[in-house]
């Protein structure tokens, strides 16, 4: 049975928080864009109430800040200021926890060091004489964190008197997936597991450090303590420069996030540090995300497709990757698509501001019937995360510039064009041996000029050639393209 006092405060927290929104999506669905300052206004008071109903919606807020398909911009914008520190509990109510499970702890410093929603880091000292950070879960939070998600899975067959039906299934979607998720980050053997694997894949990096693990059960983790100063702080740009360091983070990130099988999902300040020596420390890998090879692929596909302003080709990889709500028109969506487009006419795409890239990134989600596969929503959350610790390190890092070089030199960019190059030419081959068998039923009349055209053949394999000599892409394709130009003016 669902707590009643709990039930009721969700409720008279939320209620009508969930109303205005509504009205706010009935107006940007139908066209009429709702007044920018209020949305902003409502927005914050979202927030505020998810901050007041504590860590389990902290956490779910976190997820839905990175959620175009289902909150509008300003929205969004808000929910990016949640920031997961709160006041820590009482030493007496975790001190139990951390001497149970650490028997070999000669002394802990009671003030923890850092505090979170969910646990909380102390500085201790074992009886061989090593400092060691101590991490341990708040006392009852697993209680509360299932109780508060029973509560939110029995309210939401209400939001079908509410929303669409395409916002309620997202909705759900989310839920599940934040019910396996929070679980995970509430088990410090996982985490442990996690600062192994991060580890091992960083280990080509020669200023990179992450803790050792000392010991990990279910509620406490121990590790080597590794003091550094705030990579945001005075104290840190004096040990490295600025722009430097907000290059190497970068660079560690997202080789992380694009090599790697597992990335570290949460790169906010409070995660990084610098130490004496200028080496760049990451902490707290309990949330942690993957992609899969094909994933990336058409991720950077996606980034090539949206800077060409090819809104049909980047519907068709938006497909692949699952974005496309099934009932979509997808001409009718790529003709959208391609309006938003036009209102970048005149703008590169790599002189634009990041949040300019992705305020036009989200207003085509929430707008059209597009759905942020789950797989992907790690990605932009770190990523986003990423956008921000870079900026505030160095104002003037341009992180789309950043990007493009990066993808270029690690090789991503090109390994995905040959893919798109690939597709294309597959595609056209196809569409060419079609139009020959639809020749050869045609009967053939001596003399006749149509019967001797080798013409798109030729030019068709002259774009392989010249792609495999020069692998010039572009112009590659635009060859192909007038090969088969031949076959449809001439058949």
């Amino acid at each position: 049975m669902l707590p009643v006092g709990r039930t009721l405060k969700i409720i008279e927290k939320m209620l009508p928080r969930v109303l205005r929104y509504r009205d706010f999506r009935r107006d940007i669905l139908n066209d009429k864009q709702p007044s920018e300052e209020e949305m902003r206004r409502e927005a914050k008071k979202f927030v505020d109430s998810i901050m007041e109903l504590g860590p389990t919606f902290i956490k779910l807020g976190q997820l839905l800040s990175v959620r175009a398909d289902v909150m509008p911009e300003p929205y969004l914008k808000e929910l990016q200021r949640l920031q997961d520190e709160v006041t820590p509990e009482p030493f007496e109510r975790v001190k139990g926890a951390i001497i149970n499970d650490v028997p070999d702890l000669d002394s802990v410093e009671e003030v923890p060091i850092a505090s979170a929603s969910l646990g909380q880091v102390h500085v201790g000292r074992l009886r061989d004489g090593r400092e060691v950070a101590i991490k341990v879960l708040r006392p009852d939070v697993r209680k509360l964190v299932e109780q508060d998600i029973a509560i939110v899975r029995a309210l939401l067959p209400y939001l079908r008197f509410v929303f669409d039906t395409s916002l309620v299934e997202s909705v759900k979607v989310i839920v599940d997936d934040f019910s396996k998720r929070i679980f995970e980050e509430m088990d410090y053997v996982k985490e442990a597991e996690n600062i192994k694997r991060i580890t091992d894949e960083l280990s080509d990096f020669s200023r990179i450090r992450t803790p050792k693990v000392v010991r990990a059960t279910k509620r406490v983790l121990v590790m080597e303590y590794l003091p550094g100063y705030k990579v945001t702080s005075d104290e840190a740009s004096k040990v490295v420069d600025r722009r430097e360091l907000a290059y190497r983070i970068f660079q560690v990130f997202m080789t992380m996030l694009l090599e790697k099988p597992l990335f570290h999902a949460d790169p906010h300040p409070g995660n990084l540090a610098v130490d004496k020596e200028g080496n760049l420390i990451l902490y707290d890998f309990g949330m942690v995300g993957s992609l899969d090879r094909i994933t990336r692929r058409n991720l950077v596909r996606a980034y090539v497709n949206l800077i060409r302003q090819d809104p049909y080709g980047l519907v068709r990889i938006l497909d692949q990757l699952g974005a496309i709500q099934p009932e979509a028109d997808r001409e009718v969506l790529a003709e959208g698509i391609g309006l938003f487009m036009k209102s970048m006419q005149g703008i590169q795409v790599d002189e634009m501001e990041l949040q300019d890239f992705m305020k036009l990134a989200d207003q085509v989600f929430y707008k059209f019937p597009l759905r942020l596969p789950q797989k992907m929503v790690l990605y932009m959350r770190m990523t986003n995360e990423l956008e921000g610790i870079c900026r505030t390190i160095d104002p003037s890092f341009d992180f789309i510039g950043v990007l493009t070089q990066f993808l270029e030199d690690e090789g991503l960019a090109r390994e995905a064009m040959e893919e798109e190059v690939r597709d294309v030419v597959s595609t056209l081959t196809n569409r060419l041996r079609l139009s020959l068998l639809t020749q050869r039923r045609t009967p053939v009349i001596v003399g006749s000029k149509r019967s001797r055209n080798y013409l798109p053949q030729i030019v068709m394999v002259g774009a392989v050639v010249l792609y495999v000599l020069t692998r010039d892409e572009v112009l590659s394709i635009l060859l192909a393209l007038l090969g088969l130009s031949f076959v449809f003016t001439r058949s």
